[in-house]
């Protein structure tokens, strides 16, 4: 696995990136708050048979917007196309975690000649009801704005406590990793500008998926932990019941981060769903 920072239309985009690159690619998008390395124990597994790229998303992590630029979903969904051409991939899987989820799915919906099959990782943020979401989304604001720009790795070890079941499946350089990023001085603002624009019903709703389910085509897996406390394991049941080409894996004893908390049980359901056809 590889760090590196390419150049997306000006802005120095932070990505992990492993793989051929002849290989089918895949691009991971993490969530809300996070960064690309929540996929730090997928990305060399994946890597052994396809090209993987995973961005710290616009306004998020170390890739810094250009002054003045949205970091709206519409400001994230274009940087990362515009990405996906930095590295020569016309068409490619994509596997989004919580928020992630959301622009993974978006970008389907926009784009779906670009993006062959779609992962979303306990996503409330596509399958909650608009009255769920702004509940959730509340807590959150109300729970990381007032520390965020005076972070400790304590307190990101305190919140991934909240995320996950067992915090020892949480990478021990994350918590710090965390508080670095949100020392920058931009971080905050994009932070709260990425939080307002979900809060805002009627400007978010153009982008919501729970509404437009019967709309994603695509070959879909839907993946839960049990013990996921944003999302509701029944509201992915109902979803994935109403998405023509999809299916549910849940695991046991796990939160919110599958990709962290199982690791080995993740690698092999995402195996076998992307090595079940063209990838």
């Amino acid at each position: 696995m590889l760090m590196t920072f390419v150049d997306v239309d000006g802005v120095s985009t932070r990505c992990l990136v492993a793989g051929g690159e002849d290989a089918p690619p895949v691009l991971l998008i993490h969530g809300l708050s996070l960064t690309a390395d929540i996929w730090s124990r997928h990305i060399d597994h994946l890597a052994k048979r396809f090209r993987v790229v995973a961005p710290d998303m616009l306004g998020h992590g170390f890739t810094r917007p250009a002054d003045g630029a949205r970091v709206d979903i519409p400001g994230k969904l274009a940087h990362l196309l515009r990405l996906a051409d930095v590295f020569g991939l016309k068409r490619f899987a994509v596997s989004g975690s919580s928020y992630g989820g959301l622009i993974g799915a978006n970008l389907y919906l926009g784009h779906p000649e670009r993006v062959t099959k779609l992962v979303i990782n306990g996503s409330g943020s596509c399958f909650n009801s608009e009255a769920q979401l702004a509940d959730f989304l509340g807590r959150i604001y109300a729970n990381y704005k007032p520390t965020l720009t005076r972070s400790t790795p304590q307190m990101w070890r305190e919140r991934l406590a909240n995320t996950v079941l067992d915090l020892a499946s949480v990478p021990p350089e994350l918590p710090t990793l965390l508080s670095l990023c949100y020392a920058q001085p931009w971080a905050e603002g994009c932070w709260q500008q990425t939080i307002e624009t979900m809060r805002d019903t009627a400007a978010f709703r153009p982008y919501r998926i729970l509404e437009r389910l019967e709309a994603i085509t695509a070959e879909t897996l839907v993946v839960w932990g049990r013990d996921d406390k944003g999302g509701v394991y029944e509201s992915a049941v109902a979803a994935v019941a109403r998405m023509p080409k999809a299916r549910l894996v849940a695991f046991d004893k796990c939160g919110h981060l599958p990709m962290m908390e199982q690791p080995e049980a993740y690698n092999r359901a995402i195996d076998d769903f992307l090595g079940s056809g063209p990838a």
